[in-house]
């Protein structure tokens, strides 16, 4: 689940440097915390909690950044021009991001610093 006021926190970060919320991926539905903080933003059924944000780059591109909204912070850019396909390039960048997130392990347990 989105923590509101981590969320809230984040959004802030973002709209400072110039970014808008575009679309918000959610493992689960938003509470209504979390949608008033969103407004009318799309919010779609993800397996993991991540957001679309995006800002004008250059004429005629949009820089779309996929921030993780988990534990670790990631995200994946993408500067996408307006002759392409904008959803084909979303979907690409949200698997990729899902394939990151999936080489991520933890560590075995070490004993004395040695494997």
């Amino acid at each position: 689940m989105i923590d509101p006021n981590a969320f809230r926190d984040t959004l802030d970060l973002y709209r400072k440097h110039g970014w808008e919320l575009a679309r918000l991926l959610s493992q689960e539905a938003p509470n209504q915390d979390l949608s008033v903080i969103i407004g009318g933003t799309p919010v779609r059924e993800f397996p993991i909690d991540a957001a679309w944000f995006t800002r004008s780059s250059q004429p005629s591109m949009t820089t779309w950044e996929l921030r993780y909204l988990g534990p670790s912070p990631l995200a994946v850019v993408s500067v996408v021009s307006d002759d392409l396909d904008l959803e084909e390039e979303l979907a690409f960048q949200e698997a990729k991001l899902l394939e990151m997130l999936s080489r991520k392990t933890t560590p075995p347990d070490r004993k004395n610093g040695t494997s």
